[in-house]
């Protein structure tokens, strides 16, 4: 599925889990410039994010936090839906991030999730290369004028294992989240990078199997990007032993 699929097939999910819930809590974790989903009417939606700029120009937020999601302080179990959109792979520590994000989650609630694959050679140039590069990038080729002033991506990545989609499964299921819907997708500017570049069609499935053969099977270029639902089912896994959640 390309972007734009994707985002429906999971807008679609997350109304289906959610409805029959009457004001739902909703928080961006990196909320950014905009809502990642479409909230119902009566949601409150909480942003929290270090770039002020950018979470000044979000309408849909009815509070906004500017500050580093390690030192944001809500109460347990505080939000029928999560979103975290491309920001673990920002972080210095995903996996404490993740943590937090699943003692946030209501019972029942939803943690949405995207990353980078890292399987992928668009990850794995990002991982080698500088951030200046990744700035002039999104300048000079992708015709982003403005990318890395204040209000603007890219930001620095880490490119941590712990988001890994058999890591963050693994750790969100310690937590009692448990996958409900998940898929591989590719970038929108890989994509449009690719088209500008003709490398489409049979082409595109010529490089795809040539980059595999290459690396022996572990690089993926056309799965460049991994989004997930993730539920809390109420019970939490501590020494091997599922319990109910206090």
């Amino acid at each position: 599925m390309d972007g734009p699929a994707v985002r429906a097939r999971l807008q679609e999910t997350v109304d289906a889990l959610l409805a029959g819930r009457a004001q739902v809590r909703a928080l961006e974790a990196g909320a950014g410039k905009r809502t990642r989903l479409r909230l119902p009417p009566d949601a409150y939606a909480v942003g929290v994010d270090t770039d002020a700029a950018a979470i000044a120009r979000n309408p849909r937020l009815d509070e906004r936090v500017v500050a580093d999601l390690a030192e944001y302080r809500p109460p347990p179990a505080s939000f029928d839906l999560i979103t975290c959109w491309y920001v673990l792979e920002h972080v210095a520590d995903p996996a404490g991030l993740l943590d937090r994000l699943a003692a946030w989650t209501a019972p029942g609630g939803l943690l949405v999730l995207a990353v980078p694959q890292l399987r992928s050679p668009k990850a794995l140039v990002t991982k080698l290369t500088p951030h200046r590069f990744h700035v002039w990038f999104r300048r000079r080729v992708l015709g982003y004028p403005h990318a890395g002033q204040p209000g603007h991506g890219p930001y620095p990545t880490t490119l941590r294992r712990a988001i890994t989609p058999a890591a963050l499964t693994r750790r969100l299921a310690g937590h009692g989240l448990h996958p409900v819907w998940q898929t591989y997708f590719e970038d929108g500017k890989q994509a449009g990078l690719r088209h500008r570049l003709r490398l489409t069609g049979r082409r595109w499935t010529a490089a795809c199997a040539l980059t595999r053969v290459l690396s022996l099977g572990t690089l993926e270029p056309a799965g460049t990007e991994y989004a997930a639902v993730f539920q809390a089912t109420g019970f939490r896994t501590t020494t091997g032993t599922a319990r109910p959640l206090p």
